[in-house]
């Protein structure tokens, strides 16, 4: 990525997608995972993800590890590896273009015991 101005995408909890303004590539940080990407490798890479099938590699990989969704890689000796909730956040996160409307949580819905001082 070039040092041309940078816009932030979108971004969650964990991860941010930010785009060059002068080269138009993308970077997608999620955890310690680094990728850069081109806008249709961001679509194609899009697509795999949002087609895994969570349910299947839970059911192989569930007993044996924690992180049971794995995310292969061009290189032979690396797969990126996920949870369940950590790959429903790394969905969310490269759904960028859709419209997620944000509700306030009440009281009563956040865990963190309140004093009344």
């Amino acid at each position: 990525m070039c040092s041309d101005s940078i816009k932030i995408i979108k971004r969650t909890k964990n991860g941010i997608i930010r785009q060059c303004i002068g080269c138009e590539k993308f970077n997608l940080t999620f955890n310690n995972i680094f990728l850069e990407l081109s806008e249709s490798e961001l679509k194609n890479f899009k697509i795999f993800i949002d087609t895994t099938d969570i349910e299947y590699w839970e059911n192989e990989y569930g007993v044996i590890h924690a992180k049971t969704i794995p995310i292969p890689t061009n290189q032979n000796n690396l797969i990126l590896v996920f949870d369940r909730m950590e790959f429903e956040e790394f969905k969310r996160l490269l759904d960028f273009k859709s419209k997620h409307e944000f509700k306030s949580l009440t009281s009563n819905e956040i865990s963190i015991k309140f004093s009344n001082n």
